[in-house]
């Protein structure tokens, strides 16, 4: 079920950012945020109290010109500060409503884009570390390991294993572009991780495969989970982190949507009439 749904949003995702694949990132990111935020103005309208957020507005309005206008009157002042603070109550009350809504919806986007703005792809002779965690009941002097790369990846060193981490390591280089995923043999037992395509401004990047368990399948969409019965629990390229550049100022990527996202927010709340 987990699978299907983020498979959903990722194709969905993936039409989205077509036309920006040799363009400069921050087009896909204006366009999503700007997505986004349309989409949370819907759901905020449809699922708020919008009548009763514009009253308790008013009210804490009301409130705040009254604290300012009796300053010096105690009594008057102090039965302001206490409408001030049950107002602000009910207009936190309205709002938990759709923002609970809007977790499930947002929580889906922020996985996905991750793939998209978390990580660029290995460079030509560039070096990164494959890294295969294993589940705790696991031998890790007694299982047998083999590496399979494709053509155009090559293993610097042998497996190094980190008894106490259940943890084996490999540090790979690039040579050229690879098509096919690497395959991890475990007493037999073949596991396969994709490489990140190269040659893109904006590409789809999955550092991790993750063991079948509903939190990290949520965290961790781009591939699909492995069996649930597998030894290994996780797969990870330690591929660097991308940075959205303005100014010559690298953003983080999630810092730069909510940014962008609140901003359109705010900009249309009242072209869509949206009580917020």
């Amino acid at each position: 079920m987990i699978w299907w749904l983020n498979q959903a949003v990722g194709v969905l995702i993936k039409i989205i950012f077509l036309p920006f694949s040799s363009l400069n990132p921050w087009m896909a990111m204006i366009v999503i945020s700007l997505l986004t935020a349309l989409l949370m103005l819907f759901i905020y309208k449809k699922t708020s109290n919008q009548e009763g957020i514009k009253k308790v507005k008013n009210h804490i309005k009301a409130c705040l010109l009254g604290i300012r206008l009796y300053q010096h009157d105690f009594r008057t002042l102090l039965s302001a500060q206490k409408e001030l603070l049950l107002a602000n109550g009910r207009y936190l009350l309205y709002n938990l409503k759709p923002l609970l809504i809007m977790i499930i919806p947002i929580f889906l986007i922020l996985a996905q884009l991750n793939l998209w703005f978390g990580h660029r792809p290995v460079r030509n002779d560039e070096t990164f570390l494959l890294k295969v965690r294993f589940i705790e009941s696991t031998e890790m002097e007694k299982i047998d390991l083999k590496l399979e790369l494709p053509e155009g990846l090559v293993a610097e060193t042998p497996v190094l294993r980190i008894i106490d981490k259940r943890e084996a390591d490999w540090r790979l280089r690039a040579e050229k572009p690879v098509n096919q995923p690497l395959t991890i043999l475990v007493n037999g037992e073949r596991y396969l991780k994709e490489i990140p395509p190269l040659g893109k401004n904006l590409s789809r990047v999955s550092t991790i495969r993750v063991r079948r368990n509903l939190w990290p399948e949520l965290l961790y969409p781009g591939e699909k989970p492995l069996p649930s019965d597998s030894v290994i629990n996780r797969i990870e390229l330690s591929l660097p982190e991308q940075r959205l550049y303005f100014l010559g100022i690298g953003f983080h990527w999630l810092v730069a949507y909510f940014i962008l996202s609140l901003i359109f927010g705010f900009a249309l709340k009242g072209v869509f009439k949206v009580e917020i």
